[in-house]
């Protein structure tokens, strides 16, 4: 083994140390806090990162307790753990946007060194923590508005091997459902162009987060590292969990207040009634029908809607 570098650090093997590194941003220093473990046996860099969204608790205390927790004398190769990768949004409890503009950072990645904010920060993140990466982990969960539930999305690569790869990791996590597809840039759709076979796991949601839910993000991730040899033991069978080749979102054409008529996890036939959106006096102003059959996997629960917003998806 020889020693890690990272965020300033140099970590020798059977160590972790922890750093914040700052980020030069429009003129503002933006912390990104850093956990680095490095094994004492050789094996491949893992990423993980936490807080992409900064709202997205569980993820985040998940994250933070598995860089904290894990036993550098146990692992084989190296981990490098971000566990809010999107502190201005954290700190500004923002749902979606970083806050430092008005993009959402998991839509711009592999990001722009002179570009936007949100686009600096993504390319910041990518070269200095995915990218020398030999695998990556990106935990999630519902953001701040929104209900879910669990799933693990791996990415499309266009490679037989490297798209089971993918799948192989979202199998370990333990989650039931799996989405084989992708969101434009995203983490997960840089890090399949960038031909590092990662896996998007989302457990939680609306701005709360408990012992039982973190326990089991963390416990999806450990999986996922036994799977890769990272850590030692068997990951217990799970079955393969069933995959789902779309994920078909549903946006908002009308400013109003949202009244839902399905819940997260129902089971919904194309054409079937989901919602409405009505105006400030209860008056419709649009009247929400699923796009296809399949299971609610994610679900606003906001009273609030704006034109464009995301409303719901659907697993199918």
């Amino acid at each position: 083994m020889t020693s890690l570098a990272v965020g300033g650090m140099q970590v020798e093997p059977g160590a972790r140390q922890t750093a914040v590194a700052h980020v030069t941003i429009a003129g503002r220093e933006v912390p990104v806090p850093i956990i680095a473990v490095n094994g004492a046996q050789d094996g491949p860099r893992v990423a993980i990162t936490g807080g992409i969204h900064g709202a997205e608790y569980v993820a985040i205390e998940a994250a933070r307790r598995l860089g904290m927790r894990i036993d550098p004398a146990a692992v084989n190769g190296s981990l490098v753990v971000v566990p809010i990768s999107n502190t201005t949004a954290f700190e500004a409890r923002a749902i979606y946007t970083s806050a430092l503009d008005t993009h959402n950072l998991n839509r711009v990645f592999p990001g722009d060194a002179g570009g936007d904010p949100t686009e600096v920060l993504a390319n910041w993140l990518f070269r200095q923590i995915i990218e020398p990466s030999q695998f990556y982990i990106d935990m999630h969960g519902g953001d701040m508005i929104e209900a879910l539930v669990p799933f693990a999305l791996a990415p499309r690569y266009g490679d037989p091997a490297l798209d089971e790869a993918a799948l192989a990791m979202a199998r370990a996590c333990g989650i039931p459902r799996i989405i084989h597809g992708d969101v434009s840039g995203s983490t997960s759709g840089a890090a399949a162009a960038a031909g590092i076979p990662s896996v998007l796991t989302e457990i939680g949601g609306q701005g709360v987060w408990t012992e039982d839910e973190v326990a089991a993000h963390m416990e999806s991730t450990l999986r996922v590292l036994r799977h890769l040899g990272v850590l030692p033991g068997v990951t217990s069978e799970a079955g393969e969990g069933r995959v789902y080749d779309v994920f078909a979102w549903m946006r908002a054409s009308a400013t109003g207040l949202f009244h839902p008529s399905v819940r997260v996890g129902e089971s919904v036939q194309e054409g079937q009634p989901v919602g409405v959106i009505v105006d400030y006096f209860g008056r419709p102003l649009e009247e929400l029908r699923a796009v296809t059959s399949g299971e609610v996997g994610f679900l606003v629960t906001s009273l609030a809607m704006n034109e464009g917003d995301p409303i719901l998806a659907i697993l199918a």
